[in-house]
């Protein structure tokens, strides 16, 4: 293991600002940390989460060695490309992700999406985020929400990723808005672990001030 790839049960749950305090942590302890957003969609000129992700771990890396692929609409991969008519190329991706991996001690991955948004299609053949991960070999970090709905999500993510035999490191919970602590909020950790055996690493909580976000470790866990 050299570093983890942030997925999340779907888009919009808070992978960018918990792969940038994950990032934050381990320099923060001495390491080298390089960051990737691969594929991006709707972006204008630069990837804003790419910046984010730069600025949290204080690299040096180019922003298209860190977003080698941005697209315009903001669509999943594969639809955004067609839209523009380009192409992907994986290769540049791939020598990118050994470029930073190779000059860090941790590299930290935020993928696109979920485990099945497509980035491209050869023939009759999908190449979806779960293949991005397999590819880069790297343990996964699986963000997901708090509150009513996140049990079913967070078990089928899980769910894929084991039929693929990607290695789980645990799941973050993350506040992207306030939300009210009901009964659903205060019981979906402890029955995710249950359920699926996977360790419930911590909780990030929502602030206006992103830069202010924090994760709250569970127990003995941290980085």
């Amino acid at each position: 293991m050299k570093g983890f790839f942030i997925t999340g049960t779907d888009t919009g749950v808070g992978k960018t600002e918990v792969a940038a305090c994950l990032a934050g942590c381990f320099l923060r302890k001495g390491f080298k940390v390089a960051v990737m957003k691969p594929v991006a969609t709707g972006v204008r000129r630069t990837c804003s989460d790419a910046r984010i992700l730069k600025t949290a771990a204080r690299s040096n890396a180019p922003l298209n060695r860190i977003n080698p692929v941005a697209l315009r609409y903001p669509l999943a991969p594969l639809t955004a490309k067609r839209l523009e008519k380009k192409k992907i190329d994986l290769n540049i991706i791939w020598r990118n992700f050994r470029k930073l991996k190779s000059a860090s001690d941790v590299v930290i991955v935020e993928g696109i999406g979920g485990l099945m948004t497509p980035i491209k299609k050869t023939g009759r053949t999908v190449f979806y985020v779960r293949d991005m991960i397999l590819k880069m070999g790297l343990p996964v970090i699986l963000v997901t929400r708090p509150d009513l709905g996140t049990i079913n999500h967070t078990l089928m993510t899980i769910g894929m990723l084991r039929a693929r035999g990607i290695k789980i490191a645990g799941v973050i919970i993350n506040y992207t808005s306030h939300v009210k602590k009901d009964l659903a909020v205060k019981t979906n950790p402890s029955v995710i672990e249950e359920l699926s055996g996977i360790k419930v690493l911590g909780v990030m909580y929502y602030n206006k001030d992103r830069k202010r976000r924090r994760i709250r470790w569970s127990g003995k866990t941290g980085f």
